[in-house]
């Protein structure tokens, strides 16, 4: 029992937890980040690592102020409102955010990444993963978006593109100069409809090759009928849209298109290309985000690619970039969060010591921390091998399959199911190992104004359904599996996914494995399947994570935890030297 008396004027304060978190700069304060980009930048590393440190000191505390302000629940409430008509009664459809949000999200496409005159490759994506630790933030979903559009316009850039879709390349990746600045597009993905998202076969949306001119004065163009259920980025200039062209060879299966959100001229007047908006979607996280029901009556639209490549390009290109996205941001959101949850446990003390001293937590904070890094280091390996392959991903397996050269075919096909793998993996991990950090602040953990967590948290929520749930990955990579087995099979596969690590490792994994592709299908209901389905999802968890062990061995990163009373010190001594200038 305590010895203390009481003191109505309680002395405790939380100021130098709030110094050491508030004062820590991503980059320039993380060895660990530090240690992939040397490892990974190669011959770039010098220049990369001059240029994180000076994005490091905006994305650190500009953009993760402009971040937490926007993800308030003051601000959140703002994007349930859509003023449908102005005050003449005009239809514009018009989304409110708050400034914080806007700001952020100029800033960010105003960094140009996906500009290749600007940007290499990797150097966009060290950038990435450093802003996606300020979370989604109502920013980076619509990034992932715009990136996928890129890739897809890219691919046919120098083949049938219509004029207006390079037109949109050009805003996308290069920007436009509007009003004295550099204006960046932003896109977004619309699939979902209303019986199903991933179902994307079964959408019913049309579109429709129409030779007359319509109201707008457009002729000769498709145009798209039908109900979107789920839009997210309905603040984006262009949508990257999957319809069904009615009247084609083709009009059974899904076509994209590439529709603008408003035609030339349009956009200062607020009249919007043929559709409307009719709700914004209350969502449990991405709240920042805007996403909507939106119903399009004859909008025009332009077709990427043949119209029967349809979901060979949105399910090898578009969904596997934003799949890449989900998992390395939410690899990167992890590292903050376990930072600042350690840092706290540090600096918290409960009957007279840290409670980072107790036995329990300190197997919580072991735990978090390997999590953190092995998933970081996963989230690296993967990239460099999508940069090592020009960026390029199987556009379905029709065009796997039409690779002549074996180890290109398996080296592709490898890098398809380590994006579906890592993302099913990263997202069921990290909402249990965030909810974990979370305990680690006691009652402060739910607290929106104590820290970022439940921000992060909630999205982190939504990252484990974007882009395809765990059950409808897993029995893709299955089906996947089954049409390579004759030419990759799956033991083989374990082993040069896990080369390097030990054999008495990925010997036991790559037989479970083989056992677990070998079953004929997942969709039959006896019993059997039943089981491989539960070992199957257990499995894949397992896989991934040998991945990332691996990944964290070859960095071969030695270096003690951070210590929160050293960077007190540091950080101080710091603002000292800043003071005496």
């Amino acid at each position: 029992m305590s010895a203390q008396e009481g003191n109505r004027n309680n002395p405790y304060s939380f100021d130098d937890y709030l110094f050491v978190r508030n004062h820590f700069n991503y980059y320039r304060d993380d060895p660990f980040f530090q240690a992939l980009v040397k490892r990974y930048a190669g011959k770039e590393y010098e220049q990369v690592h001059a240029e994180l440190c000076e994005l490091s000191d905006k994305a650190s505390f500009y953009y993760r102020d402009l971040a937490n302000e926007g993800g308030t629940i003051e601000n959140r409430v703002k994007l349930t409102r859509l003023k449908h008509y102005d005050g003449h009664n005009h239809r514009i459809d018009r989304i409110e955010r708050s400034r914080e949000t806007e700001t952020l999200e100029r800033e960010v496409f105003g960094l140009g990444l996906l500009n290749p005159a600007k940007h290499t490759p990797f150097s966009r994506f060290a950038k990435l993963f450093l802003l996606y630790q300020n979370s989604e933030a109502g920013v980076m979903c619509g990034f992932g978006g715009t990136h996928g559009m890129v890739a897809l316009l890219e691919k046919y850039e120098h083949a049938e593109l219509p004029a207006e879709a390079r037109a949109a390349l050009a805003h996308l990746r290069e920007g436009i100069v509007e009003g004295g600045r550099r204006d960046y597009g932003i896109a977004g993905q619309y699939m979902s409809e209303i019986q199903g998202g991933s179902d994307v076969p079964a959408n019913l949306v049309e579109a429709i090759y129409e030779e007359e001119a319509g109201a707008d004065g457009v002729s000769n163009c498709w145009r798209i009928y039908g109900k979107k259920f789920f839009c997210s980025a309905t603040q984006s200039d262009y949508t990257f849209l999957t319809a069904k062209p009615k009247g084609t060879p083709s009009s059974t299966q899904v076509a994209t298109f590439l529709v603008p959100a408003w035609l030339p001229g349009n956009k200062e007047r607020e009249i919007r290309n043929s559709y409307t908006i009719d709700r914004l979607k209350a969502k449990l996280g991405l709240a920042e985000l805007p996403s909507a029901e939106i119903t399009y009556n004859g909008a025009v639209a332009y077709p990427i690619g043949p119209l029967d490549d349809g979901l060979a390009n949105l399910v090898g290109v578009v969904l596997a970039l934003s799949r890449l996205h989900v998992a390395f941001g939410a690899a990167a959101g992890f590292l903050r969060i376990q930072r600042e949850s350690a840092l706290y446990a540090q600096f918290r003390k409960a009957f007279g010591v840290p409670v980072a001293q107790f036995p329990l937590m300190m197997n919580q904070l072991e735990d978090a921390e390997r999590c953190a890094k092995r998933t970081a280091a996963g989230a690296f390996k993967i990239y460099a091998e999508f940069i090592a392959n020009g960026e390029r991903l199987a556009a379905g397996m029709k065009g796997l399959a039409a690779i002549e050269e074996l180890e290109t075919r398996k080296r592709l096909f490898r890098l398809r199911e380590l994006v579906l793998l890592q993302k099913i993996a990263v997202t069921d991990e990290q909402p249990a190992m965030t909810r974990m950090c979370m305990s680690f602040f006691g009652g402060h953990g739910i607290m929106e104004d104590f820290s970022s967590l439940p921000r992060m948290f909630r999205d982190c929520m939504i990252q484990e359904l974007w882009e395809g749930p765990r059950n409808v990955l897993l029995t893709q990579i299955h089906r996947d599996f089954s049409k390579v087995a004759h030419w990759y099979p799956a033991d083989e596969f374990c082993r040069d996914l896990l080369r390097g690590a030990d054999e008495a490792v990925v010997e036991p994994l790559a037989a479970e494995f083989h056992r677990l592709m070998s079953h004929p299908t997942l969709l039959m209901q006896d019993d059997e399947t039943r089981a491989i389905c539960r070992d199957w999802a257990e499995f894949s968890n397992t896989l991934v994570r040998a991945y990332q062990e691996q990944a964290l061995t070859e960095l071969d990163y030695k270096s003690p935890p951070l210590d929160f009373h050293a960077l007190l010190r540091e950080f101080k001594d710091r603002e000292e030297s800043k003071l005496q200038g």
